[in-house]
């Protein structure tokens, strides 16, 4: 019974005892906890640390029961002279060998961290320098050989973004860094990685409660580059960056080495898709890609907040680019090989807009060589080539895109001023084929040269059904060959007049345009058409001017030579001639002339404007001219000479409204000159006369002459006519003056001298008649004065006041025809081919 008791206060005993040694080592190990582990601990697990390769400093140490030692503020060195810091972790579970501790030798096995953090600085040696924080981390890392570690379940949240790592690695020895040059390179480099990493991450923003999560699993030595392998793989869903909504990323790839390998990427955003692979060696800068994008490139990098031009191009869809290339890192610049295609939908820049434009290219970084090129606008297209370097472009294309399209896109000059005269009609269509050239870095050198043809265009208001050209165009020169224009005279104003064709057509060799030297060279024109609209495609002014010749019907044209459009015109020469079988309208002294047949030639001097050969009829004869227009005088001055051959009076009675219609024609010549607009200005001199016509009735039985006219009831018994008349004359600053005007009548000779004055329209004449036959018998008793009269004219031309005056001796030039009597003379035979004009003289 003693015994027992015995026994049960023992048991009571050793359980009190075991109690107060829980406490005590409860108490001790809070004691310890609290005021921290001794120095020579942090020491020994600092130092066993080091020996697995991390250099750190340990702020403090506490034990925690069944789980190891904790270890607080750890900061964490890039070597062992722990000049530079690389992160710093507030908490830290380090799993040490119990049996080997109790000894003093401190191993570490493994190290746990369960919701740690870790804090990575761009530049340790500045207190203000940004960190890469990692929240929550938890993991495993087992030192299981001399300086290999294997990472497993490893992870944290990095800026919101969910980091997963597992590994086995082998870390660098001491002193295997290389030069301080390297070190401090790597430490650049690893600062500059940190901190696009940090300014990434910071972007983000999270639109789910399910955060990005990145996998990466890698295995390797880091003394030995090349037996790396890692493999990465990045998901996320609903994120935003900046101003950027991202729907989906999807990353797959792995290192090999120094090499970086991704195997699929896609990234899907509100502004389309962007997907591919991708191949980089890390030792040569070099790799090589595949890219398939169908994102709008403008609002993706807008999104990213990254600087635009002003003005970028837009797209009805997302761009769709499939690409793949090369690419390398030299010593200052990336250098690109790239192959692909773009296919662009509903593309608009600044004034220009396309349906469609597709193309393979080329592109090396610095040149891009563009095939398969086309552009759709509606029904319309540009198929083609481009070679683009940074100096210039080469192109070559065919087209029939609108008039409008280049009117727009075209802003080389002078060519652009050149479309602007174009203006399309209903169902225009326009084809070229060309090639050419720009300069990027100078305006002024391009070149376009091929062939275009046209339909229902107009040019300087002048339309045309149809038109084809060639062309070799650039800066200084614009030259168009072989050209041919069917001209569109529906709403001409001379066709809807007149009734002629409602088109005509022409050709020409030649028109270059030399911008050196001021000139516009026309070789070959040739066509019938109206002078008006062809030469208002290249010379609005002399347009004008030809406006006033109302051709019936177009006239055959050809021009050759020179405009001169610089001030004064030094070269200028421009021969046009022309000829036509029905009728011009032609304005002259108020009223409008109808002209038949006319043909002449002209041409246009720097000074002066030549009119020659020039013929037509009027009034029943023929008129034929060779004139001088001097220009620049700011007043008219014409000289020239005019000849009329059998000119109807009753025509020209007709035209000109007058009272009366006199018979007969007329017919003469004159040279002449006029300066300025008033008739002062007018000299000349030359012939004039009269047939077949009624100058007046000279009663021959004198009162008794309309009794025998009314016995014998014929009006012209007892009455001679004088039928014909001729002169020649002067014109002194407007003055006509004529010294040996003639007409006559069976019985009767009429001689005259005298001056009109065209300034104040008046007349001063003197008319001699000397009367023979039955006439004179009757003024036998006046001798020695029978059959001489004398009259005298003066005032007003249109009604002068005529009175009989003494009789003084005439002229010369009238003395032998007044008073000598007439002679037989021969008569000549018709000659075959007759004479331009003939002077008709007045029988005597």
């Amino acid at each position: 019974m003693k015994r027992i008791r015995i026994i049960h206060r023992l048991r009571v005993a050793v359980a009190l005892l075991g109690f107060v040694a829980v406490l005590g080592g409860a108490g001790v190990l809070w004691w310890a906890n609290h005021t921290g582990l001794p120095e020579s601990w942090r020491s020994g697990i600092e130092d066993a640390l080091a020996a697995n390769g991390i250099h750190a400093d340990v702020a403090s140490l506490r034990y925690l029961p069944l789980r190891g030692i904790e270890a607080g503020e750890v900061t964490v060195y890039s070597d062992a002279s722990r000049t530079r810091e690389v992160g710093r972790l507030h908490q830290l579970i380090l799993d040490v060998d119990r049996s080997r501790l109790s000894r003093g030798d401190f191993k570490i096995d493994q190290l746990d961290l369960a919701g740690a953090r870790i804090s990575l600085a761009v530049d340790p040696a500045d207190p203000d320098s940004k960190t890469l924080d990692i929240t929550d981390a938890n993991g495993r890392i087992d030192f299981s050989g001399p300086r290999e570690i294997e990472i497993s379940g490893a992870s944290g949240m990095v800026g919101g973004v969910r980091l997963e790592a597992t590994g086995i690695l082998k870390l660098y020895r001491p002193g295997l860094f290389g030069s301080p040059e390297d070190a401090e390179a790597a430490r650049a480099e690893r600062r500059k990685i940190l901190l696009a990493i940090i300014d990434t991450l910071d972007s983000f923003r999270l639109k789910t409660t399910t955060p990005p999560r990145i996998r990466i699993d890698a295995r390797g030595d880091f003394e030995i580059p090349g037996s790396l392998r890692a493999t990465i793989a990045v998901q996320a869903r609903e994120l935003e960056s900046r101003d950027l909504e991202i729907r989906h990323i999807d990353l797959q790839g792995e290192v090999h080495g120094r090499t970086l390998v991704v195997h699929h990427a896609e990234i899907l955003t509100e502004n389309g898709s962007l997907g591919g692979t991708l191949d980089y060696d890390m030792d040569r800068h070099a790799g090589r890609f595949e890219l398939r994008s169908g994102i709008d490139i403008a609002a993706f990098l807008a999104g990213l907040d990254i600087p635009l031009p002003e003005r970028m191009p837009t797209f009805e869809a997302p761009p769709q680019i499939n690409a793949h290339g090369q690419f390398r890192r030299t010593e200052d610049q990336w250098d690109f090989q790239v192959i692909g295609d773009a296919d662009l939908t509903g593309p608009s820049f600044l004034h220009l807009s396309a349906d469609r434009i597709f193309s393979r290219f080329s592109w090396d970084g610095s040149r891009a060589l563009l095939e398969d090129l086309s552009v759709r606008d509606g029904s319309h297209s540009l198929t083609g080539r481009a070679f683009i370097t940074p100096e210039r472009v080469l192109y070559q294309a065919s087209t029939d895109l609108p008039l409008g399209f280049w009117q727009k896109s075209v802003k080389i000059q002078p060519l652009a001023t050149i479309l602007a005269d174009f203006e399309a009609g209903d169902g225009a269509t326009a084809t070229i084929d060309f090639e050419g050239m720009a300069n990027l870095l100078d305006h002024r050198d391009w070149r376009f040269k091929g062939t275009a043809a046209a339909s229902s265009l107009s040019f300087r208001g002048v339309p045309a059904r149809k038109a084809r050209v060639s062309m070799d165009l650039d800066h200084d020169q614009l030259d168009f060959t072989d050209g041919e224009v069917d001209f569109d005279y529906s709403d001409y104003r001379l066709r809807k007049e007149h009734g002629g064709p409602d088109s005509g057509h022409a050709t020409v060799g030649q028109i270059l345009y030399d911008h050196t030297s001021g000139t516009i060279k026309i070789a070959g024109l040739r066509g019938n058409m109206w002078p008006a609209p062809a030469v208002r495609t290249f010379a609005g002014e002399i347009a004008d001017e030809l406006e006033v010749y109302g051709f019936h019907r177009p006239p055959d044209l050809a021009a050759d030579g020179i405009i001169d459009i610089r001030r004064g015109n030094p070269k200028q020469d421009l021969r046009v001639t022309f000829s036509s079988t029905s009728s011009i309208d032609y304005e002259f002294l108020d009223e409008t002339l109808e002209l038949a047949a006319p043909s002449g030639s002209v041409r246009v001097l720097p000074d002066r404007v030549k009119i020659g050969n020039l013929d037509l009829g009027a009034f029943g004869g023929r008129i034929r001219a060779d004139m001088e227009s001097r220009l620049g005088t700011g007043a008219m001055a014409i000289e020239g000479e005019l000849d009329w051959t059998e000119l109807g009076l009753p025509e020209i009675a007709k035209s000109y409204d007058f009272d009366s219609t006199p018979k007969g024609s007329i017919t003469g010549r004159i040279d002449f000159s006029l300066n300025g607009d008033d008739i002062s200005g007018f000299d000349g001199s030359g012939h004039i006369a009269l047939e077949d016509s009624e100058l007046f009735d000279v009663p021959i039985f004198g009162p008794l002459s309309p009794v025998i006219s009314a016995v014998l009831g014929r009006r012209d018994a007892g009455f001679q006519e004088a039928t014909s008349a001729f002169c020649t004359f002067r014109v002194d600053r407007g003055v006509v003056s004529t010294t040996d005007f003639l007409t006559t009548t069976t019985s009767l000779v009429f001689t005259g001298d005298g001056k009109a004055d065209l300034n104040d329209e008046t007349l001063n004449m003197t008319v001699r008649m000397n009367a023979r036959g039955f006439f004179g018998f009757i003024t036998l008793p006046l001798r020695p004065f029978y059959g001489l009269f004398q009259f005298r004219g003066s005032g007003p031309i249109e009604d002068p006041e005529w009175k009989n005056v003494m009789f003084t001796s005439p002229p010369p030039e009238q003395e032998s025809r007044l008073l000598e009597p007439p002679k037989a003379r021969a008569v000549a035979p018709e000659p075959a081919n007759p004479p331009r004009a003939r002077i008709v003289s007045p029988q005597r």
